[in-house]
């Protein structure tokens, strides 16, 4: 069973996909799953890992981001939505994460989803970008 994180300060950091931005700012999509994620989003933890290192990690898997947004613990469980640590194993593909968590939306809907991921893009742009600076 994965450990709930409880600290509300807490900033969980989220890869921004290059696809994904509307000029300089990330589309909200980027802060809800996709369906293939099972309503999980990726998330990593700062009390684990500075966004610098977590973008360092995700591009060094092979992946894309072009920025790191933040949101914090509270800021989830404020649109109730549990998150969880999820630490990722090293694989023969994959260097481990062990920063690793996720924000579990499976409580809400694909609509409630998308209107919630447009408040959290709110906060996470008035936060700034994380990375690069």
């Amino acid at each position: 069973m994965s450990t709930q994180l409880t600290d509300e300060e807490e900033l969980l950091f989220r890869q921004v996909h290059p696809d994904l931005l509307d000029g300089d700012i990330p589309a909200s999509s980027n802060f809800k799953p996709k369906p293939s994620d099972e309503n999980m989003l990726s998330v990593d933890r700062s009390s684990l890992a500075t966004a610098e290192e977590a973008f360092d990690l995700y591009i060094s898997n092979g992946r894309k981001s072009i920025a790191v947004y933040a949101l914090s613990v509270g800021e989830f469980t404020g649109e109730k939505i549990n998150c969880v640590e999820d630490p990722v194993e090293a694989s023969e593909k994959m260097k481990a994460n062990p920063a690793h968590a996720v924000a579990d939306f499976s409580t809400h809907n694909v609509s409630q989803q998308g209107k919630i991921a447009k408040r959290l893009k709110q906060k996470a742009v008035a936060r700034g970008k994380q990375h690069p600076k």
